[in-house]
């Protein structure tokens, strides 16, 4: 699993980007590099294998027993131990020679290797469970190189990396012609030069990783404790110390069997035979138990045994099928990945909470989770009534499909909602937002949103490239990828030209971090910079879809024709166009006073 990741993320460039989803995928742009002869993402450099590296210690055989000054004791990786790493052999190594212990997170390889065709090669991740499992000091043999990192989190990357190229390059020799001892060429090995990953990248890698190896030490420790029980309780069966009672409680072998599912440990088959022979045990005799237990045993080994699924387990499963076919219909419907999420959760902690089967859930039952939604967690009425529509959705689709007879949500109305006048910024509020920006970027970015109303998921998405600097345009992917143009004043042009003039890395992306490696804002990024120019300059809730709506507001304000606004700001309904355009009231009294009196 660690290995397909590293593939996914590092050979074929689909690490997550800005928004989590794959980079190359979802047109990450990538570049030609000389050094590797292969294309990389555009903001990456190379460097040599061996500038990850800390240090790189040979090993230290040790000796049998302590003695003076070799007193450090140790467990010791030989070749042979590498694919195990577990009950490894006890040496002892010189007091001054700690240099020689290994850390967590370093990488044993093999360097040397007895025969043409011994795996010289070989090669150990050094988990903190394998220190721990092994006395908490460990080294390696002379035939060993062990390699820590200059930051440990690029550990799971350079063993990944390591394997790579070894499964791809030959780096090995053999040591005169006729001795056979193969060896591995760890200078030429680390003069290769790779991908120089971005660090925060490293390691999130490692976090992934870290996790799929510390199950694999607890697996290795379960199994450990479960091995050591098996060989006390075999020998005392054999010999007669301990012996099985088969007079079990119902209560105890049910108890048993549930041990067994939790830790594969006991055997329903068994069970299953130990039951039928207590039953008969007093009308057969002991031949006769020997030959039912052989026949019942044999009738039984073709057989799959799992334990019955409670109610409750049955339940979740039919529902998790369910809420799995219908996420499947909103996929196909095109949804965002962002929606189908707020339908799935939203759509689970309503199953949890109500613990029925989806089918037989209620008017009643949907009424009382939205009720202790809005109270318990305080939940403003739009939330509320976007919750009913997701529910809405989901019944409806189950009623369509014939798995209900009607939606209990149809008898749930519309919640309604606050009529609020929502705040626009001034022409003075704009000035002084424009004022107390320090940065070229600010200015750009506060002129670019407000002159052409786009949405901040649609601003972080631009790249220098969409700007059509002659016909002050650009193109934007709204919700749902779809494509408009929109357009922005000589103002905003202006200041975005003179940004572009005066940044010096390569990032394609229209807007980036003032700090390097220069990556592309996110949403995030975006709404934290503007809110703290509002903060600098006293003003209250400065947002990206503030601008939007002062935008909005200003065309209607101006007399745009309203259908012309839904066009410019992208909306597929008027009607969301009408909650966007607040009419200024002090135009509301002139007409009022022009047409009325």
């Amino acid at each position: 699993m660690a290995k397909q990741l590293y593939d996914y993320w590092f050979v074929q460039f689909d690490f997550p980007n800005d928004e989590g989803k794959p980079y190359k995928s979802n047109g990450g742009v990538m570049v030609w590099n000389e050094d590797l002869h292969m294309s990389i993402p555009c903001t990456w450099n190379t460097c040599l294998l061996s500038d990850y590296i800390g240090s790189n210690n040979t090993g230290d055989w040790g000796f049998d027993e302590p003695a003076k000054k070799k007193s450090i004791k140790v467990g010791c990786i030989r070749g042979a131990d590498i694919v195990k790493l577990n009950d490894l052999p006890i040496r002892y190594i010189k007091d001054d020679n700690t240099s020689k212990l290994l850390s967590a997170w370093d990488i044993v390889i093999e360097v040397s290797g007895g025969s043409p065709t011994q795996a010289t090669g070989r090669s150990a991740f050094v988990t903190p469970g394998v220190l721990k499992r092994n006395g908490g000091n460990l080294t390696c043999s002379n035939f060993c190189h062990a390699f820590t990192m200059k930051d440990y989190k690029a550990s799971a990357y350079f063993y990944f990396m390591w394997r790579m190229f070894y499964d791809n390059n030959n780096m090995f020799n053999f040591e005169g012609k006729t001795s056979g001892i193969k060896n591995f060429m760890t200078d030429t090995f680390l003069a290769n030069k790779w991908l120089d990953v971005p660090t925060a990248l490293l390691g999130l890698f490692f976090e992934r990783v870290k996790v799929i190896y510390e199950q694999i030490d607890n697996n290795i420790e379960e199994i450990n404790a479960l091995s050591k029980q098996r060989d006390e309780l075999l020998p005392l069966l054999m010999n007669g110390q301990a012996t099985v009672n088969y007079h079990l409680s119902a209560s105890f072998l049910s108890s048993l069997i549930l041990y067994r599912d939790q830790y594969k440990f006991y055997d329903m088959k068994e069970t299953i035979i130990q039951t039928v022979l207590d039953g008969m045990r007093a009308v057969l005799t002991e031949n006769q138990l020997d030959l039912l237990t052989d026949v019942t045993r044999k009738a039984l080994s073709e057989c799959e045994i799992t334990p019955k699924a409670t109610e409750e387990e049955q339940r979740n499963k039919e529902n998790v099928e369910l809420l799995g076919a219908f996420i499947s219909s909103k996929k196909v419907e095109g949804c965002s990945d962002k929606t189908i999420h707020y339908y799935k959760s939203s759509i689970e902690k309503l199953i949890a909470t109500v613990k029925k089967n989806v089918c037989d859930i209620a008017t009643n039952d949907i009424r009382c989770y939205l009720a202790d939604q809005q109270e318990q967690r305080g939940l403003s009425k739009v939330t509320i009534d976007n919750l009913r529509r997701i529910y809405s959705s989901f019944f409806s689709w189950l009623e369509d499909e014939d798995y209900i007879t009607k939606s209990p949500v149809r008898r749930i109305h519309k919640v309604r909602t606050d009529a609020l006048v929502k705040e626009v910024l001034t022409d003075e509020n704009i000035e002084v937002l424009r004022d107390s920006c320090h940065e070229l970027r600010d200015i750009a970015m506060i002129d670019l949103l407000l002159s052409t109303g786009m949405r901040v998921g649609e601003l972080v998405k631009i790249n220098r490239d969409d700007i059509d600097f002659q016909e002050r345009q650009c193109v934007v992917f709204g919700k749902g990828n779809k494509e408009r143009e929109v357009y922005f004043n000589a103002r905003t042009k202006i200041h975005l030209k003179k940004y572009l003039e005066q940044r010096t890395d390569t990032n394609p992306a229209l807007f980036v971090s003032l700090h390097e490696p220069h990556t592309r804002l996110t949403i995030s990024g975006v709404e934290v910079r503007l809110r703290q120019l509002g903060k600098r300059v006293n003003l209250n809730k400065v947002h990206p879809h503030k601008f939007r709506r002062t935008l909005a507001t200003m065309a209607i304000d101006k007399g745009m024709p309203i259908e012309q606004v839904q066009k410019m700001l992208g909306h597929v309904k008027i009607d969301t166009t009408l909650h966007y355009a607040m009419v200024n009231q002090t135009n509301v009294k002139i007409a009022h006073r022009k047409f009325l009196n």
